[in-house]
């Protein structure tokens, strides 16, 4: 069941809580704001995916980018889906490709160079600005044409957030798995929870033997956003966002490494579980950590990273200091490869790092960007995607 959509006030102006909501209510409603009939969304043309497609009077296609922010490329974004649909021409029994494409970019505000690009281009573009109007506790969607002033608005259905007063009490599960946490932990473990049910009004919270989950039921089409599992004498949590480090537009169950205060780590996908593969992953890296630092026989240990040669000295056996190798050298192609990596992987490629030499000095340079996360911002991306797919 369709509640309506939830608005967000930032400084004073209403606006929806993302790009994909207001991709939704405008898809929904663009034969009152515009005239025109819809046709796809998220339309994907080589490699590129146009937000929505749509045909008007004479069956002329028009192709519309939306922008929830302002943007200074979405001109030459526009480009690109223009000459990738006319080497396709897809939904060709409803578009005339005789007559010009209509590129139409909806936006809250346009940057100069936005104008500067329309100006000089042979292509038809068209420029509207959206806007979120509060009349009477009421909502509107209001577009402005920026060269004629014409304006169209629609009413919003709102959904009214829940409220800190309105949150479920703590369930006895929960509290069960919070028992042995840090008061730290627990705290951001409510914290999660209470962003996470204040989200969206169809946000329930699922507990069974050792889990909470977070979703919109238990059917077999619900879809989960967030769970917390035990294992051992620790909290787990698992976020569905999608593979590829987030960039892929699959969506999998995601085991998430953090310190519970803002650092967080993908360490892999799993459909269900905790992750036996990761857990005896996890437990050999921390052997090889251990046995580095109860010291001991000491070996020089060489390794080739790309063209250059690095040696190490350590004090650890040569079978341990065998196995040392053969790890990192998995987990540099791994993260050269931008694969999930462990948080005790990544510990141990920082030492790593400090420890190698070669002939010139150097030390080898891993790149960590893509793998280095914020908990706030892989909980935003679940609850996006989440909301893309009630």
């Amino acid at each position: 069941m369709f509640d309506g959509y939830l608005l967000q006030n930032n400084g004073g102006e209403w606006g929806f809580v993302n790009e994909e909501a207001l991709e939704d209510f405008l898809y929904r409603n663009l034969e009152q704001l515009l005239q025109i009939q819809p046709l796809k969304r998220q339309y994907n043309v080589e490699s590129q995916r146009c937000d929505i497609l749509a045909v008007g009077d004479r069956q002329k296609l028009l192709v519309l980018e939306l922008k929830n922010a302002e943007d200074r490329g979405i001109v030459q974004q526009l480009t690109r889906y223009y000459d990738a649909l006319l080497g396709e021409k897809p939904f060709g029994d409803r578009v005339d490709y005789d007559k010009p494409v209509q590129l139409i970019a909806i936006a809250p505000s346009f940057h100069r160079d936005n104008f500067t690009d329309k100006k000089y281009h042979t292509l038809d573009f068209q420029f509207l600005e959206f806007s979120v109007i509060e009349n009477q506790d009421k909502f509107y969607l209001r577009l402005r044409d920026v060269d004629s002033d014409t304006v169209s608005q629609v009413k919003i259905p709102y959904q009214k957030p829940k409220t800190d007063l309105e949150l479920p009490p703590i369930s006895i599960t929960l509290t069960k798995l919070m028992k042995k946490c840090e008061p730290y932990q627990q705290q951001k473990i409510l914290e999660i929870r209470k962003k996470i049910l204040l989200f969206d009004n169809r946000i329930q919270e699922i507990a069974s033997a050792n889990s909470i989950k977070y979703g919109n039921g238990t059917a077999k089409n619900s879809k989960f956003c967030a769970e917390f599992m035990s294992y051992k004498d620790e909290i787990i949590l698992f976020l569905w966002i999608p593979y590829k480090m987030g960039e892929s537009p699959r969506i999998g169950r995601a085991r998430i490494w953090t310190d519970w205060q803002d650092r967080a780590l993908i360490e892999g996908y799993l459909s269900q579980g905790v992750g036996t593969e990761i857990n005896r992953a996890k437990r050999n890296i921390q052997r090889i950590m251990d046995a580095i630092d109860r010291g001991g026989h000491f070996f020089d240990f060489y390794q080739y990273i790309g063209n250059c040669r690095y040696s190490r000295y350590l004090p650890i056996k040569k079978s341990v200091g065998d196995q040392y190798i053969k790890e990192t050298n998995r987990i540099i192609k791994r993260l050269r490869d931008k694969k999930p990596l462990l948080y005790e992987e990544i510990k141990i490629l920082y030492q790593d790092r400090e420890r190698c030499k070669n002939e010139l000095n150097q030390k080898p340079d891993y790149d960590f960007d893509s793998h280095d996360k914020t908990l706030g911002s892989l909980l935003d991306l679940a609850l996006e995607k989440w909301s893309d797919r009630v």
